[in-house]
């Protein structure tokens, strides 16, 4: 199965839950995801449809664990485990699980003709809460009674399948978790609810709340809460950490006002975000003139040259889709119009970054991540290395996991060995210049910033000033050398 638009864009309306993580594609660019993440609850809601096959059933009790985050347009595996009352569901890819359902259900006392509207006044909130709401509070909730027909129609659930409070409260989860705990920065881990056999008599729900309690180690919050129908609930989530950003106040400074790349003109690729935004910073303290280049965020990259000019620095951004031929030779033709040659070529853009195992994917998914990034550095090499001086350097930037590997990621190294075999091939044709493959340690970078994290990543400003040292040195071949900075 497949998540679509409609599954998003039904449960937000039915449950008023906006947490941009799941709406705005701007805002999950920055998390370490990437992109918008599937609602949780909309996986419940899916699986829940997909067992019940329009059977009317109430709901004893419900579990539900996100183990991995769900994306729109991917396919997932349905396995579906039936015992007696008892349920199992779950969402993978492969032998992964990405979200496991269990339920226990009965069709006694169904009483599912419960209106859908509530007189218990409620108010959603128009935006997610930035600081975590964690006092014990009591509340009510109301799904959006006008939306909830197309959601029963998308998710496959009829309009009499359970109870109209029980619905409302997987729905109530997802909106107190987006809108209020965590909030802006939530992502949802754990739920469950024991149900009582009381049947409401409406679709609206009150629930008294305990004070939430934080896990300092994972920046995990647990709340338990109770109410009519609902015997006990227990909500687990992450507050995942802010966007990170390091402006060139962090950045660390050349040793008594060095400037090793005085003059020097550098392009950069993905030079927005990530070790890219870090390279630029360091580069303009080292004295560069800058191509900067990025592909979509147009905001970022004129924040970054205001920034870079403020110290003084010539500043010039660049759009570019960096696997498309044609927009690549435009922006080189611009680069040559504005800097006539380049000293320096950083390599870096490279497509988002999952940890996935080689049996979660089907061949065609890693042959496509393969292709996008080794279409970056072919483009680039192609289309950039004529405007390189002679002895110019072409800098490419990879990782210290082709040296020791990590579970999760054949995609990744299969893509950055092939980038390095056809950077140490160009070094042997285009001799008038040097080729440096930079192996980097895990940085501090939006897909790096976790929740929690027992090994915290490096500041990318320190790696990228090692990365412009090690361009100064020389090696036994003056035409191909590998830098692991991870030493």
């Amino acid at each position: 199965m497949k998540f679509t638009p409609s599954h998003i864009t039904a449960f937000r309306d039915a449950s008023h839950d906006l947490n941009p993580l799941h709406l705005d594609a701007d805002y999950a660019r920055r998390s370490q995801f990437g992109k918008p993440v599937v609602y949780g609850m909309a996986a419940v809601l899916h699986g829940l449809g997909h067992w019940s096959e329009g059977r009317r059933f109430r709901l004893h009790s419900l579990r539900a664990i996100f183990r991995k985050p769900l994306f729109e347009g991917e396919e997932y595996s349905l396995l579906v485990m039936e015992e007696g009352a008892d349920v199992t569901v779950k969402f993978r890819k492969g032998p992964v699980d990405y979200a496991v359902l269990t339920f226990e259900w009965a069709t006694d006392g169904v009483a599912v003709s419960a209106p859908m509207t509530t007189e218990t006044p409620f108010t959603p909130r128009k935006a997610a809460a930035t600081i975590p709401f964690t006092a014990a509070h009591c509340l009510s909730y109301a799904m959006n009674a006008d939306a909830v027909p197309e959601l029963q129609q998308v998710f496959g659930i009829q309009a009499d399948s359970f109870p109209a409070h029980q619905l409302s409260t997987l729905l109530w989860a997802s909106y107190h978790v987006g809108m209020y705990l965590p909030g802006r920065q939530a992502l949802f881990s754990e739920f469950q609810v024991e149900f009582s056999e009381t049947n409401l008599p409406s679709a609206g729900i009150q629930i008294d709340l305990d004070a939430s309690e934080l896990d300092e180690r994972f920046n995990r919050f647990v709340l338990n809460g109770r109410g009519p129908g609902i015997e006990s609930l227990r909500i687990a989530a992450f507050q995942r950490p802010l966007p990170v950003d390091f402006p060139l106040a962090t950045m660390p400074a050349f040793a008594g006002g060095y400037l090793p790349l005085q003059g020097k003109v550098v392009f950069i690729s993905g030079a927005t975000r990530g070790f890219g935004a870090a390279m630029a910073r360091m580069c303009a303290l080292a004295g560069a003139r800058l191509a900067v280049h990025y592909r979509g965020d147009v905001a970022a990259a004129l924040a970054m040259k205001g920034e870079l000019e403020a110290i003084g620095a010539e500043v010039r951004v660049y759009p570019a889709d960096l696997s498309d031929p044609e927009a690549v030779a435009a922006m080189a033709a611009a680069i040559g119009r504005d800097f006539s040659m380049l000293d320096l070529i950083v390599n870096n853009a490279a497509p988002p970054i999952r940890d996935l195992q080689f049996l979660e994917q089907d061949n065609a998914h890693l042959q496509q991540f393969v292709q996008q990034n080794l279409s970056i550095t072919l483009e680039t090499a192609r289309h950039l290395l004529p405007l390189l001086n002679p002895g110019g350097q072409f800098l490419h930037i990879s990782t210290k996991y082709l040296v020791t590997p990590v579970r999760g990621f054949a995609h990744y190294l299969t893509a950055k060995a092939a980038q390095e075999g056809l950077v140490q091939a160009l070094s042997l044709e285009s001799r008038d210049h040097a080729f440096v493959v930079a192996r980097l340690p895990r940085i501090l970078t939006d897909q790096t910033n976790l929740a929690f994290d027992f090994d915290p990543p490096l500041h990318p400003g320190e790696v990228a000033r090692d990365a412009i040292v090690a361009l100064l040195q020389s090696g036994a071949d003056p035409h191909f050398r590998i830098v692991d900075l991870f030493e």
